[in-house]
């Protein structure tokens, strides 16, 4: 997925706008700030707040000289890097010659990462937890098909403290038994597992058997 297909397609904003129309478009986007042009360049950002308590006419005022933005056939990880780098809320996006293509929100890019990554689809969610060196998405994959399913999605998080990483797996089932059983036998330390009710409370009955265990 790249940058124009997660945008919207706004006005170009400039800087002789009126803070009330300004207002109208970031009400209309859900968003807090706005790119903003002038002398037909990319300037700056006009605030929500500035605009909800000035009494000026326009906006020219009102600019905050910084701002963000990035091509249009960038890809949408490149737009999550551009959002994690500053803390602007708005990115413009932008074609050949710099040519106004419109804005992505954080709210719009959060929407459009939980579509392409399979977030709402039905089905379990792993999370593994390994050494750097021992991840392999093939095997994992493997040990999953092997079970007759298949892996919608990884998600890696790297320990800053250690060199283990923990991967989650969104699956396409959610009756993941067989799985956790094929990844204890391959020596993965499982985490957590959401999604598989029925597990859990089959692991949970035999935890509170064993306790009774011990208590006799």
């Amino acid at each position: 997925m790249i940058a124009i297909n997660c945008s919207s397609n706004i006005p170009k904003i400039n800087d002789k706008m009126s803070p009330a129309k300004c207002l109208d478009i970031m009400i209309e986007e859900e968003c807090f700030e706005l790119p903003v042009f002038r002398d037909n360049q990319i300037y700056g950002t006009i605030q929500m707040e500035d605009c909800m308590h000035t009494i000026e006419p326009t906006i020219e005022t009102l600019i905050i000289p910084r701002f963000v933005s990035i091509y249009y056939q960038a890809h949408i990880f490149e737009v999550l890097q551009v959002f994690k780098s500053s803390p602007r809320s708005v990115c413009a996006v932008l074609g050949d010659d710099l040519k106004w293509m419109g804005i992505i929100t954080k709210q719009r890019l959060s929407d459009m990462l939980s579509q392409s990554l399979t977030i709402e689809q039905n089905g379990a969610l792993l999370i593994l937890e390994m050494s750097s060196l021992h991840y392999s998405s093939y095997e994992i994959s493997r040990i999953v098909e092997g079970e007759g399913s298949k892996v919608l999605g990884f998600w890696l998080h790297k320990n800053q403290d250690s060199a283990r990483i923990r991967v989650s797996i969104k699956l396409n089932t959610s009756n993941v038994e067989r799985i956790v059983n094929g990844f204890d036998r391959f020596g993965y330390d499982i985490i957590s597992i959401f999604g598989d009710e029925d597990y859990n409370e089959n692991v949970k009955r035999k935890f509170q058997s064993f306790m009774k265990y011990l208590d006799d």
